[in-house]
């Protein structure tokens, strides 16, 4: 289940929609692949959405990196349900609970980024990867809505949802060490 919820979630902010759902048919190693420039697809931006313009050329490649510091990051901060609560206290209810609901999810504005996740701490995601900060903000802004809506597909957080979010880590993080090894 977490490589199907990385793959619909990489799919979804690359623009692709449901073309990297499942291992099977392509799946994540094939969004992987694209993003870093082999495989199905190749495309290095953000798909036809043109979401991810203020990412460049590279925007694909800094959401597969990003998303698994994302998801890490979700786990120190209390889960999923302490992300949720961390989002309403800042003035995002709305917007979180559209990602948890079954309906279509309201867009996160990349200023969010900074009021949720720190200035603090985004520096320190920016450093890691080595681009800006407004750049780590605005991938965040895009992976966080449809992290959140993969892990509750019934319209709320299911006990198990932080369980699947460290699965799916430790599968990200094994894809891109091996689609580092092919390059």
């Amino acid at each position: 289940m977490g490589n199907d919820i990385l793959g619909q979630v990489l799919g979804s902010v690359l623009g692709r929609g449901g073309q990297a759902g499942s291992m099977g048919g392509g799946g994540l190693g094939s969004v992987l692949g694209g993003m870093m420039g082999r495989g199905q697809g190749g495309a290095m931006g953000m798909g036809r959405s043109g979401r991810g313009s203020a990412l460049g050329g590279q925007g694909g490649a800094l959401i597969a990196m990003l998303l698994p510091l994302a998801m890490q990051w979700v786990q120190r901060n209390g889960g999923l349900g302490g992300v949720l609560e961390r989002f309403k206290q800042k003035g995002y209810s709305q917007q979180a609970a559209s990602w948890v609901s079954t309906g279509a999810n309201d867009d996160l504005p990349a200023h969010a980024i900074y009021d949720v996740v720190g200035h603090e701490e985004l520096s320190r995601l920016s450093q890691q990867l080595g681009v800006d900060s407004e750049e780590v903000s605005q991938g965040m802004a895009q992976i966080m809505p449809e992290m959140v809506n993969q892990l509750t597909p019934d319209g709320n957080v299911p006990d198990d949802s932080d369980v699947v979010l460290g699965r799916g880590i430790t599968s990200l993080e094994q894809m891109l060490m091996d689609a580092d090894r092919v390059r």
